[in-house]
């Protein structure tokens, strides 16, 4: 049977979602045709469709790996986004996204795997850690 891994993005900035969304799809095209395993990109600007999403446990069972914004308006933080994807599956790699470093050294609750400042170089990195994350699964 095929190994699913669903990759969320969950930004609220739509021009900003489908930058790091483009520079991924780069990744599921390369690896996807080397080792077998099925890759399924979710795109949230909404974090409240989001947590829906998460809630309905659509994503269990399957590894995950997300992108999420530090500041998804509406009073709701990426840390919140994480801490029930984690709380849901324990094969859940989170990269926490943020205009400012300075919110990260703020967070208390820091349940991310890496940290990404939102720059130029913000969308390669994205894709560098998901084909990390491939590389590691399956070679």
């Amino acid at each position: 049977m095929m190994q699913t891994i669903n990759v969320l993005v969950v930004e609220d900035n739509e021009y900003y979602n489908n930058l790091i969304l483009n520079a991924l799809q780069q990744s599921i095209h390369f690896m996807q045709k080397k080792l077998n395993f099925r890759l399924i990109l979710h795109s949230f600007t909404d974090s409240f469709d989001c947590i829906r999403k998460i809630e309905s446990r659509i994503f269990k069972n399957n590894d995950i790996v997300a992108f999420v914004d530090q500041n998804l308006g509406n009073g709701v933080y990426g840390n919140q986004i994480i801490g029930l994807l984690k709380k849901g599956n324990n094969n859940t790699l989170a990269v926490l996204l943020s205009q400012s470093r300075a919110g990260d050294e703020k967070c208390i609750h820091n349940n991310y795997d890496f940290f990404i400042l939102k720059d130029i170089f913000a969308p390669a990195l994205c894709r560098l850690y998901l084909d990390q994350y491939i590389e590691n699964k399956f070679l």
